[in-house]
């Protein structure tokens, strides 16, 4: 199990528009520090490596974390997980969404079910372990994948969707080998907020009262 996490590399998506919020979502304070950091720091009690995937000319430097750039700038958080495999290749890759700052370990650990993964998961180089695998989380009955793993050999099938403009997620999901992970109320770890995002100046305001987000620019 151990071999495992230390083989899969976490990756945090930071590369949205954040239209709603008027400024770069990931940096946004929530509890005295980025939103990003959040998501990034429980990655890290699970993986060794850890990295945010953002788009190009986005600086997250002071934060002191490794930040990669989106090979299909402007193409989604597709683009986002195909990233994040190409630069963890040929490790699978656990991807959490930046604006997701209540995961849990044990919400990361249910969903990798890392003793599953280790035989379903691990790279393999040829021969039906090299399907394109996923395991997601479901949450309020609907798929979340940017919460979950994905198999390194998902990393041809997301190049090949990009470069032919297919950037349903849910799509995506549906044409590889997905497991589902529903996160319920009966779970010992379990939340309503475990998986809320957050987009827009309310959120912000509703989750830390005291956080006052910057006004839209003009």
């Amino acid at each position: 199990m151990e071999s495992m996490k230390i083989s899969v590399v976490g990756a945090v998506l930071a590369g949205g528009e954040s239209r709603r919020l008027g400024r770069d979502k990931a940096l946004m304070p929530l509890s005295g520090k980025a939103l990003i950091l959040h998501p990034f720091a429980v990655l890290q009690e699970t993986m060794s490596d850890v990295v945010a995937v953002s788009v190009p000319g986005r600086s997250y430097g002071d934060l002191g974390i490794t930040v990669i750039d989106d090979l299909f700038a402007g193409l989604g958080p597709l683009a986002g997980i195909h990233a994040a495999l190409e630069w963890a290749r040929p490790r699978p890759v656990f991807v959490v969404a930046c604006d997701l700052p209540f995961v849990t370990v044990e919400l990361v650990e249910h969903v990798a079910d890392w003793g599953t993964a280790n035989q379903v998961f691990a790279s393999r180089s040829e021969g039906l372990m090299a399907r394109p695998r996923a395991r997601v989380a479901v949450w309020h009955g609907r798929q979340q994948p940017l919460f979950g793993l994905y198999s390194a050999a998902c990393r041809e099938a997301l190049e090949s969707r990009l470069r032919d403009g297919r950037l349903e997620a849910w799509r995506f999901l549906a044409d590889i080998d997905t497991v589902p992970v529903p996160i319920t109320p009966d779970l010992t770890f379990y939340r309503s907020d475990l998986l809320l995002n957050l987009n827009s100046p309310r959120d912000f305001q509703d989750s830390v009262p005291d956080v006052v987000p910057e006004p839209r620019d003009a």
